[in-house]
């Protein structure tokens, strides 16, 4: 999925968010993992609104900010107000990635803890601690079957 606002343009890739700002920017690849918010400011009159990727380590702006104030940072792309209603669809389409890249982490770090589980609990059965059923009601228990 791609945003193109008048300044440059926004890609959600595998993982990654691109960011290109201008015709002679070559662009940067931001991992969705290093994104701490997805700021987007509402074009009002004739001003421009802007989508910004807020990343760790870089700098933040006050809550009341206005798209002067993000125009210039290389990790923000101003759109016109015909705009508005695309822009909203995009900034939502960036944070369900960035809470399916989430899940995916806790997912995988849940499976970690359950092969770590029944190492130890097959070290146990190995040590003569526990019995060969005990081990096998456990085991069950930990691979919620």
């Amino acid at each position: 999925m791609k945003f193109i606002g008048y300044d440059g343009e926004i890609e959600i890739g595998d993982g990654i968010i691109k960011i290109k700002k201008g015709k002679k920017d070559l662009g940067r690849i931001i991992k969705i993992s290093d994104i701490v918010s997805v700021i987007l400011k509402k074009p009002v009159f004739t001003a421009a609104g802007c989508i910004h990727i807020q990343v760790f380590g870089a700098k933040t702006y006050s809550s009341v900010a206005n798209v002067a104030h993000y125009a210039t940072d290389i990790n923000t792309i101003c759109f016109r107000k015909p705009q508005y209603e695309e822009a909203i669809k995009f900034k939502e389409a960036i944070e369900k990635v960035i809470v399916e890249n989430e899940i995916s982490k806790t997912v995988q770090s849940v499976d970690d803890l359950n092969m770590d589980s029944l190492r130890q609990l097959k070290q146990l059965l190995d040590e003569g601690v526990i019995t060969q059923e005990d081990f096998d009601k456990k085991k069950i228990q930990i691979l919620g079957l």
